[in-house]
C-alpha cells in the first residue's frame, strides 16, 4: 500500500483532535496517580502523550475512520472504497473490444492500494489521490503499472497509465483511463462494488 493525497482538511483536524485527546488522557492519568498516592516502579513509565497519541492514530488510521457515525456527523469525509469491485471496460485497442475483470481496493485512512486483474493483464496502483471537493463529485485518480499475462497480445508489454474515476454513489465508480505514450490506448471503466 502507498500513501494517497486528498484535498480534505480532516487530516489536519483529526490529528490535532487526537493530539489534544492524548494530552487530556495522559494528564488525567497523571492526576489520578498523584491523588491516589500510587507510585509506579522505576522500570514502568506512565503512558506518555506520544505513546497514547501513537496508539490512537494507529487505531483511527486502520479501523475507526470507517465508522458510519463519524461520516454522518461530518468528522470524516474520506470515502471508504475498500473491497472488491467488478469492472467493465472498453478499450481503444483490441479492435475496440470490451473487457471485464476485478479490482481489489485496500484502504486505510492514509494508505491505498488498487489492483486490477483481467484475462490479459494485471495492474497495480503506484500513486493515488482521492479528491472530495471537485465539481463532478468525489474523484479517485491513480497512476498504475500494468503487467501483461502470457495470453496477452504480442504487442502488449509492461506499461504505465492513469485512471480517473468519479464516485456516482456508494457502490458505483465510472471514468476513463489512458496508458503510456507508445501504447496510445485509452478507454472507459465502470466499477460496481461486490463486497
Amino acid at each position: 500500500m502507498h500513501p494517497y493525497a486528498t484535498d480534505s482538511k480532516e487530516r489536519v483536524n483529526i490529528v490535532v483532535a487526537l493530539a489534544l485527546l492524548s494530552v487530556a488522557i495522559t494528564y488525567s492519568f497523571h492526576i489520578l496517580l498523584s491523588k491516589s498516592g500510587t507510585q509506579w516502579p522505576w522500570c514502568l513509565e506512565a503512558p506518555s502523550v506520544w505513546g497514547v497519541f501513537g496508539g490512537f492514530y494507529v487505531v483511527f488510521d486502520k479501523w475507526l475512520w470507517r465508522q458510519k457515525w463519524l461520516h454522518k456527523v461530518g468528522f470524516v469525509r474520506i470515502q471508504d472504497l475498500n473491497g472488491r469491485w467488478s469492472v467493465e471496460g472498453h478499450s481503444s485497442t483490441y479492435n475496440n473490444e470490451d473487457f471485464a475483470g476485478e479490482i481489489h481496493i485496500r484502504q486505510t485512512w492514509t494508505h491505498l492500494s488498487i489492483v486490477m486483474e483481467t484475462d490479459r493483464s494485471r495492474s497495480q496502483s503506484l500513486t493515488a489521490s482521492l479528491l472530495l471537493n471537485q465539481p463532478d463529485g468525489i474523484t479517485l485518480s491513480y497512476e498504475y503499472r500494468n503487467e501483461p499475462k502470457p495470453n496477452a497480445l504480442p504487442t502488449m508489454h509492461t506499461h504505465r497509465g492513469t485512471v480517473v474515476l468519479r464516485l456516482r454513489d456508494e457502490g458505483f465508480l465510472e471514468g476513463d483511463y489512458y496508458s503510456g505514450r507508445d501504447r496510445l490506448n485509452y478507454g472507459s471503466l465502470t466499477l460496481r462494488r461486490r463486497r
